[in-house]
């Protein structure tokens, strides 16, 4: 019996096409895990911004505190709470300790291990100071981390 030649695949077709269909599947598995290492740095990113940004409302809201806000870089635990009753009427420095330990506490609870920085410098011919807050993280899946910075003059 004579077989013809165009009587199908043999065994070494298949495996070439089972071989480029794993490299190809393994690439959109690189490729997924990428997209979602970027979404979650994305998604850090826009939480240190958003928490700096109330960082800077709160002292826009208390503009006599000034140097009171001002945060080391050594300041790795966030300070302890202050009484901060809400009727209380507060002096400049009070309100500033509270809104600090309140807001300290919302870094540590949606960034964990993220250190902050706010420093307060005069601005030259002004009675304003230039408050520069620093969000600093580790950024998932990248060992050298990520960081935020927002500036406001008040």
């Amino acid at each position: 019996m004579r077989r013809h030649p165009c009587s199908g695949f043999g065994l070494t077709e298949l495996l070439i096409a089972v071989v480029l269909l794993a490299i190809g599947l393994l690439g959109n598995v690189a490729l997924l895990i990428a997209g979602l290492q970027a979404e979650r740095n994305a998604a850090t990113l826009a939480t240190a911004a958003t928490l700096a940004a109330d960082l800077g409302e709160r002292i826009r809201a208390n503009p006599d505190a000034g140097l009171a806000y001002a945060i080391t870089p050594d300041a790795a635990a966030p300070l302890p709470a202050p009484v901060c009753a809400v009727a209380a009427p507060f002096a400049a420095a009070a309100r500033a300790a509270c809104d600090l330990a309140e807001w300290q506490q919302e870094v540590a609870d949606a960034l964990p291990g993220a250190r902050v920085q706010l420093t307060a410098t005069p601005v030259t011919g002004t009675s304003s100071l230039l408050f520069t807050i620093t969000v600093r993280w580790t950024a998932w899946g990248d060992a050298t981390g990520g960081h935020y910075s927002l500036q406001l003059q008040v």
